[in-house]
C-alpha cells in the first residue's frame, strides 16, 4: 500500500488559519534567509580577501583564474540538478505564484542557498535579494504542504513567505510587504495584505533575534542626509530623468540578451566559467567592482569616489551585471541596480558641482537616484522609495526629494515603453538543460 508523506489538504481555510500559517512561513523564511545572507556575506569577505592578496602578487592570478573557472563549473552542475535555482529566482517564484509552473520546495530552497554561496564567494555582480525571495516562496509552499491548505491559499502563503524573505534580505519590513504586493501579486486584497504583513512581522522577528545573536547590524548603516537647497533641486530632477532613461535602456538590453538566438547557442557551462573568470579579473583590477555593489552605495554616500572612477565603475558594473544575468548564475538584479543608481547619482552630483552641488549632498543624490533607478527599471516606484528610506534612515525632510526623484524616473521609463523584466522572463524562459 502506498503511503503519502504529505498530509491531505484541508478543503477550506479559516481566516485565522491563513494568518497563522503565514506567520509560520514568515518566521521560517526570516530565519533561513537571515542565516543565508550572514554566511554569504562571510564568504564574500573571504573571496574579497583572496583577490586582495592576488592584487599584491599579480602572478597569483594564474592560479586564481582556474579556481574561478572551477566555481563556474560547480555552479553549472548545481543548475543541472535543478534549473529553477538559476538566475534571480524572482521570475521563477512569480511564475509559481501565478500558477504557471511548480517549484520543488526542498530542492529550490537548498539549491538556491548553495548557488548563492558560490556566487557571492566568486564576487559576481549579482544580489542576494532574488535568492532570498525564491527561498521565502519555497518555504511558504512547504508550510502549506505540511500544515494543510487549499489551492487558492497556497499561493497567498507562498507570496507572504517571499515577502518575508525580501524583508529579511534588506532588513526592510515595509519594503518587503510592498514588494510582495506591488511586484509579486500586483494587488492589495484584504486576505493577501493580511497574510503578507503577518509573514513580514514573523520574518522581522526572526532576523532581528538572529542579528542580535551574532552581533549583526542592519543591511546598510544609516547615512547623514543633507537636504539640497530648493533653488538647486532642479539638478536632482535632471539626474532622476537621466536615471529613468538609463533604466529603460538597461532593462531593454537585458531582455535582448535573454532572447538573443546567437547568445543562446553558447553552452551555459561556458557562460558560467567565463563570468566567474571575468569577475576575478575585475576584482583584481578594480576592487570596488567585487560583489553585488552595496559597497558602491556606501562609498557614494560618503563621496569617496570621483567622476573618473565612477564612470569606469558604471561601465564595468553594467557589463558584469548583464553578463551575470546572461550566465544564469544564482543571484538577483535588484542590489546591482541599486549600485548602478548610486553610481549615476554620484556622477550627477559631480556634474553639477559647478553650480554649488557640493560633496555634502552626495548622500541625498546617492539615495534618491538609486531609488529612482530601481523604481524605473522594475516598475516598483512605491517599494523602491520605501526601501531606500528604510535602508538609509533618510530624515523626513529628504523623503520628498526621494519620492519626487522616483516619480520622475518612473515616468521617463514608462514613456520609453519599458516592459516589466520579470514578466518578460516568465514568458520567454528557457531550460538550463536545454541549452547546456
Amino acid at each position: 500500500m502506498k503511503i503519502s508523506v504529505v498530509p491531505k489538504k484541508i478543503p477550506v481555510m479559516s481566516y485565522p488559519g491563513l494568518v497563522l500559517r503565514s506567520f509560520l512561513a514568515g518566521l521560517l523564511s526570516g530565519a533561513v534567509v537571515s542565516a543565508f545572507n550572514f554566511v554569504a556575506g562571510k564568504l564574500s569577505e573571504v573571496g574579497a580577501g583572496i583577490y586582495s592578496q592576488v592584487r599584491e602578487e599579480p602572478l597569483w592570478l594564474l592560479l586564481a583564474l582556474p579556481m574561478a573557472g572551477a566555481l563556474g563549473l560547480i555552479s553549472y552542475l548545481l543548475l543541472r540538478f535543478d534549473p529553477d535555482v538559476s538566475g534571480s529566482g524572482i521570475p521563477n517564484a512569480e511564475g509559481a505564484l501565478r500558477g504557471r509552473r511548480r517549484l520543488n520546495r526542498v530542492r529550490v530552497a537548498l539549491g538556491t542557498v548553495l548557488g548563492g554561496f558560490i556566487t557571492f564567494f566568486g564576487g559576481l555582480s549579482l544580489g542576494s535579494e532574488g535568492p532570498s525571495v525564491a527561498i521565502g516562496a519555497a518555504i511558504g509552499y512547504a508550510v502549506t504542504d505540511w500544515t494543510g491548505s487549499n489551492e487558492r491559499c497556497d499561493s497567498v502563503i507562498a507570496t507572504a513567505g517571499a515577502g518575508a524573505g525580501f524583508a529579511a534580505a534588506f532588513h526592510a519590513p515595509l519594503a518587503g510587504a510592498l514588494f510582495a504586493l506591488e511586484e509579486l501579486k500586483k494587488g492589495f486584497g484584504a486576505s493577501l495584505t493580511a497574510a503578507v504583513t503577518t509573514a513580514v512581522l514573523g520574518g522581522t522577528l526572526s532576523y532581528s533575534l538572529l542579528s542580535l545573536a551574532w552581533g549583526g547590524a542592519g543591511f546598510l548603516a544609516p547615512a547623514e542626509v543633507n537636504v539640497i537647497p530648493v533653488k538647486l533641486s532642479w539638478t536632482l530632477g535632471i539626474v532622476a530623468a537621466v536615471a529613468g532613461a538609463f533604466a529603460a535602456l538597461f532593462i531593454t538590453a537585458l531582455e535582448k540578451v535573454h532572447i538573443s538566438v546567437a547568445l543562446r547557442k553558447v553552452p551555459v557551462w561556458a557562460r558560467l566559467v567565463a563570468v566567474f573568470m571575468a569577475a576575478a579579473v575585475a576584482a583584481v583590477l578594480l576592487p570596488e567592482s567585487f560583489g553585488g555593489g552595496m559597497n558602491l552605495v556606501k562609498a557614494g554616500e560618503r563621496a569617496l569616489l570621483k567622476w573618473d572612477k565612477l564612470l569606469i565603475l558604471l561601465v564595468v558594473e553594467l557589463a558584469l551585471t548583464t553578463f551575470g544575468f546572461y550566465s544564469k548564475a544564482t543571484g538577483g538584479l535588484l542590489i546591482p541596480s541599486l549600485a548602478l543608481g548610486a553610481v549615476i547619482g554620484g556622477l550627477g552630483r559631480e556634474a553639477f558641482a559647478f553650480v554649488g552641488v557640493t560633496e555634502e549632498y552626495s548622500a541625498l543624490f546617492t539615495i534618491a537616484i538609486m531609488a529612482a533607478f530601481l523604481g524605473a527599471a522594475f516598475g516598483t516606484p512605491l517599494c523602491s522609495a520605501v526601501l531606500a528610506i528604510e535602508l538609509t534612515g533618510a530624515n523626513p525632510s529628504a523623503i520628498i526629494y526621494i519620492a519626487v526623484s522616483v516619480f520622475i524616473a518612473f515616468i521617463v521609463a514608462e514613456s520609453l515603453k519599458r516592459r516589466p523584466l520579470y514578466e518578460f522572463i516568465m514568458n520567454n524562459s528557457t531550460s538550463v538543460t536545454g541549452i547546456g
